[in-house]
C-alpha cells in the first residue's frame, strides 16, 4: 500500500501545484485591476496634495506618498494607511475619500487583498 503511495506521489504533487497556480494569476488579476483603479484617481490626489500644500510644507518639487490598502470580498477598503510622513490629517481624509468612491472588484471565498501602492507627484 504504502509503495503504491509513493509511486503516485508524484503525480499527486503536480496535480495539487496546478491548482495553486490559477488562484495566484486570479490574485494578481485582482490587484491589477484595483492599481489600476487607483491610478485613475491620480488627478484627485495631485489635488489633495496641492490643497494641503505638501510641496511647501515638505520643501520639495517631488512628493512620493505610498498607499497601504486591504480590500475586503465586497470590494470595500478594510484598511487604509498613507507611509511614515508626517501628513496634515486633512490629506490623509482626502486621499480616502478619493479612495472610498472606487468600486473595487468584488472578490469570492471571503478574501482580503492586502497592497501597497507609491505614487509620485511633481510641482508645477
Amino acid at each position: 500500500m504504502i509503495a503504491v503511495m509513493i509511486r503516485f506521489l508524484p503525480l499527486i504533487l503536480i496535480l495539487s501545484s496546478c491548482s495553486i497556480l490559477p488562484e495566484r494569476y486570479r490574485q494578481r488579476e485582482i490587484q491589477t485591476e484595483i492599481i489600476s483603479k487607483m491610478t485613475e484617481k491620480s488627478p484627485e490626489f495631485s489635488k489633495c496634495i496641492e490643497t494641503n500644500q505638501l510641496f511647501t510644507k515638505f520643501n520639495t518639487k517631488r512628493v512620493r506618498i505610498v498607499i497601504f490598502l486591504s480590500i475586503d470580498s465586497r470590494g470595500q477598503i478594510e484598511k487604509f494607511k498613507l507611509d511614515q510622513k508626517k501628513y496634515p490629517n486633512e490629506f490623509s481624509e482626502c486621499i480616502f475619500t478619493t479612495l472610498d468612491t472606487v468600486s473595487f472588484p468584488k472578490i469570492k471565498n471571503h478574501e482580503l487583498i492586502e497592497l501597497e501602492q507609491p505614487f509620485i507627484f511633481s510641482a508645477k
